[in-house]
């Protein structure tokens, strides 16, 4: 259950400068988390002007694996990452309420670049200027880049990789009512992305909640074909991307889905692959404005 903002308070919240009403917010909101039994907290970033307008736009954005955590002394590593990085840490003016919860470890603590991840690599807001962005062309690509057949067998099911997004969707719900209800978020207007691990949750969570969202945007993470179904039906515009050198998630895991769309008539659902760049495509996604313009001509 998630509490009010006001039950928070909003002294666990930065702000641009202090006192400073109108500019920009990074709040922290607890919740008691039905899966693990503990408190837990999430990020809700604040747009500049946000006291001024009666209802924003919001963003779920579902992080990658590397970033799960405790919800407490680990959530600022959900700030490596997508929107929030781009509105909190690059200082960009994102006219969206945006909701950064982060997954449980569960079973993925012995994972090497979880256990080797330090708090010296979580990138901050600084004072002034910004720091530098990451590589968008990663640390390593597949081979070079060539045309790939569509494949018959994903190596994930309907929920994807083990101990995902999926074992904590009624929780991502409860925040988006959540937000919705104590930030002036507008319900008609909830947008749905996330990256890699974030990208495969984003599908699930988007094929059982469809009326939830006014659209699907999954970076570097296929849906399965058993989504699109629900998705069809609700109409949902979907934009996903993939890196065409992607040695994570290669790209022909993500034609069937795209091909079982479109033969049950939906229309609204585009791929574009970035046939340049590795599983570090997110870096040029999020960091561009076609998504987030994309993001902001629809609603339910």
């Amino acid at each position: 259950m998630i509490a009010g903002a006001a039950g928070l308070g909003s002294a666990a919240h930065a702000s641009l400068a202090a006192g400073a009403a109108s500019g920009p917010e990074l709040r922290r909101v607890s919740y008691k988390s039905a899966r693990s039994g503990n408190e837990r907290d999430y990020f809700v970033y604040l747009p500049s002007g946000h006291a001024t307008r009666k209802n924003w736009p919001v963003i779920l954005f579902l992080h990658g694996n590397g970033e799960r955590g405790d919800g407490k002394g680990e959530l600022d590593y959900v700030m490596a990452h997508g929107p929030l990085y781009e509105a909190w840490v690059q200082k960009r003016d994102l006219p969206f309420v945006i909701i950064s919860p982060q997954l449980p470890m569960f079973s993925m603590g012995g994972v090497d670049y979880i256990k080797s991840r330090t708090p010296a690599q979580i990138p901050r807001r600084l004072a002034e200027g910004v720091p530098a962005r990451a590589d968008e062309r990663g640390v390593r690509l597949a081979e070079p880049m060539r045309g790939k057949a569509t494949i018959d067998r994903l190596p994930d099911g309907p929920h994807g990789p083990v101990d995902g997004w999926n074992l904590i969707e009624d929780e991502l719900i409860e925040m988006v009512d959540a937000t919705v209800r104590d930030f002036r978020g507008d319900a008609k207007r909830v947008h749905l992305t996330g990256l890699s691990y974030g990208g495969f949750g984003a599908w699930s969570l988007a094929a059982k909640h469809a009326e939830k969202f006014a659209s699907l945007s999954p970076v570097v993470g296929y849906g399965h074909p058993d989504h699109a179904a629900a998705l069809a039906k609700a109409k949902l515009p979907i934009w996903c991307f993939v890196g065409g050198r992607d040695g994570v998630v290669p790209a022909p895991f993500f034609y069937p889905v795209f091909e079982r769309l479109e033969a049950l008539g939906q229309t609204s659902a585009r791929l574009t692959n970035h046939e340049d760049l590795g599983h570090f495509t997110w870096v040029r996604v999020y960091g561009g404005s076609d998504l987030y313009d994309w993001m902001l001509i629809h609603s339910r």
